[in-house]
């Protein structure tokens, strides 16, 4: 399979590396990727966006940046029948990946989130622990995070809220692999969005045990996901931007080796997404993935703005969901409007108006609403949501 590179984030390296290792599958062009181009295969060639999309060797398009209009150009790449591989990155448009939705449900393509912590040996065979039960039953899970500041915070010791949602849009989606769909989100925070100390979000939902996730600043990076459980405690630590992880867990009836592993990720991730283009694996991380990671961050600058507790409700998109959020939109507008109109007409008529002139008032007020009201049967005519795997 030919692939084409889209953007320039240097987190995508590792999948590069991959498919240039094979002898079937290889990166022949790129867009947009000036700052990865000493450091990508020699067969990659700099070319057009319209190159690309014409191309009819270029199967699968992977996407690394947060930039508009290179997502953009992915969902015209998409609309043409090429398959996406995008990593999810703090910036994203969500309206840009609602729309890739919507085009998967017309086209036969394969829309593949990035996730690189799922495919790390450890995190799979801790995923094997929790589906067997030999944890027991989770009481909750928590990830502290300790970042180093980069120094754009009003003060150089304390974290922007970019780098802190950075790093939250990696974690939320490890969590939600692990724990569930979660739904209700609050976040607590120390310091201004300026310059931040710490940060909190705790993440539940009905169906799965509590999550926390924290970060700090500190001089120097930890990262470490405890998961308790009724029989033993599993604490999963490394640093995940090199795939160097060590898993461990204590129990009193449980024993289990501590196992370090630093493991390249790039073609685990290549692996699942071939298996998920060749025979649509529902195993396999879904677009759904990526949807949610998104919402859950929203969410926690809505708490933190409200100061509250952020309820979500999830709903896949689609066409019908597209036309009943619009129409539900459009008729809150047309009542209003109705209301001032039948005040207009009551007026008119008070003020001894022609019976014609009334006559084309009345029209002109309640016409539009029964055309709206005429438009919902088109409701049967959209396509709704496809199947999706929810979170276990």
């Amino acid at each position: 399979m030919n692939f084409a590179l889209l953007g320039d984030a240097p987190e995508v390296l590792p999948l590069i590396r991959a498919i240039g290792a094979t002898t079937q599958h290889q990166v022949t062009a790129c867009f947009d990727a000036d700052d990865l181009a000493d450091r990508c295969p020699p067969a990659m060639q700099s070319v057009s966006i319209e190159a690309i999309r014409s191309d009819p060797g270029i199967e699968a398009v992977i996407v690394a940046s947060d930039r508009t209009e290179t997502l953009a150009d992915a969902l015209m790449l998409a609309e043409a029948g090429k398959s996406l591989l995008v990593l999810p990155l703090y910036g994203q448009d969500l309206g840009v990946i609602y729309e890739m939705s919507l085009v998967k449900a017309d086209a036969p393509i394969t829309l593949f989130p990035i996730w690189p912590l799922r495919e790390h040996p450890l995190v799979v065979h801790l995923r094997q622990m929790l589906d067997e039960g030999e944890l027991g039953a989770v009481q909750y899970l928590e990830l502290n995070r300790v970042l180093v500041p980069d120094g754009d915070a009003a003060q150089p010791q304390l974290l922007t809220k970019r780098q802190i949602d950075g790093a939250f849009l990696v974690d939320v989606d490890l969590l939600r692999d692990l724990g569930g769909d979660y739904s209700n989100v609050t976040t607590l925070q120390t310091g201004r969005e300026e310059g931040l100390s710490s940060l909190t979000t705790t993440l539940a939902c009905d169906q799965a045990p509590q999550a926390t996730w924290t970060v700090k600043a500190g001089s120097q990076g930890s990262w470490q996901l405890t998961v308790a459980g009724m029989r033993s405690t599993a604490v999963l630590s490394g640093d995940p931007s090199v795939s160097s992880l060590t898993l461990e867990a204590e129990g009193p009836d449980f024993e289990f080796a501590r196992q370090t592993v630093a493991e390249d990720w790039g073609p685990a991730v290549l692996a699942s997404f071939l298996a998920a283009h060749e025979r649509s694996d529902d195993s396999q991380p879904q677009w759904d993935d990526i949807q949610r990671g998104m919402e859950l961050l929203q969410a926690t600058d809505r708490s933190l703005r409200r100061k509250r507790t952020i309820e979500l409700y999830f709903e896949a998109h689609s066409e019908r969901s597209n036309f009943k959020t619009q129409m539900t939109a459009i008729g809150c507008c047309l009542i209003m409007f109705t209301l001032l109109g039948v005040v207009l007409v009551l007026v008119g008529g008070q003020a001894g108006l022609a019976p014609r002139i009334m006559a084309v008032l009345r029209i002109a007020v309640f016409a539009p609403l029964g055309i709206f009201l005429l438009l919902q049967f088109l409701l049967v005519l959209t396509k709704p949501a496809a199947k999706q795997r929810r979170a276990t």
